[in-house]
C-alpha cells in the first residue's frame, strides 16, 4: 500500500509542471506491458495539451512505472521538459485567484460604500495580495 502522503506529493509536482491549459488523466495499470526490469505490469499516467485547432492532434505526455507514484514520478519528470510558453497551470490558477480576489473587493465596495474603488484603492488590493 502507497502512503497517501507519497500519493499527494507526486500529485502536486504533477500539478506544479503541468503546462497551463494542460489536463492529466487517471493512472491505469496495463498487465500486458513488459517493464524494464522484465516483470509484467506497469501504471501509465498521460497528460493532454489543449486542443491546437480542426484536423490537428493534441499534445500528450506519457508517464510509466511499476506504481502508481512511479507513473507520476515519470511523468513529472518528463512535463518538466515540455515547453511552457503560457506558464505552468499552477500559474494560471495564481493569476485567477489574483483575479478573484479583486474581484471580490470591488464587489465588496459596490455593496458597502455604493461605489467603485478608486485606483490607489485598487493597488492597495493588488499590494496586499498575498496568493499561493
Amino acid at each position: 500500500m502507497i502512503p497517501a502522503d507519497e500519493r499527494e506529493g507526486a500529485w502536486d509536482a504533477i500539478h506544479e509542471a503541468l503546462p497551463s491549459r494542460w489536463q492529466v488523466g487517471p493512472p491505469t495499470f496495463d498487465p500486458g506491458v513488459v517493464r524494464p526490469d522484465g516483470l509484467m505490469g506497469a501504471f501509465t499516467v498521460t497528460a493532454n495539451g489543449p486542443h491546437p485547432g480542426r484536423g490537428k492532434v493534441p499534445v500528450t505526455v506519457s508517464g510509466r512505472g511499476e506504481s502508481e507514484v512511479a507513473a507520476l514520478r515519470d511523468l513529472d519528470d518528463r512535463l518538466r521538459g515540455v515547453s511552457k510558453p503560457d506558464g505552468t497551470r499552477m500559474d494560471e490558477l495564481r493569476r485567477r485567484l489574483r483575479f478573484a480576489d479583486v474581484d471580490g473587493a470591488e464587489g465588496w465596495s459596490v455593496e458597502t460604500e455604493g461605489r467603485r474603488l478608486t485606483p490607489d484603492e485598487l493597488a492597495g488590493v493588488i499590494g496586499r495580495y498575498r496568493g499561493l
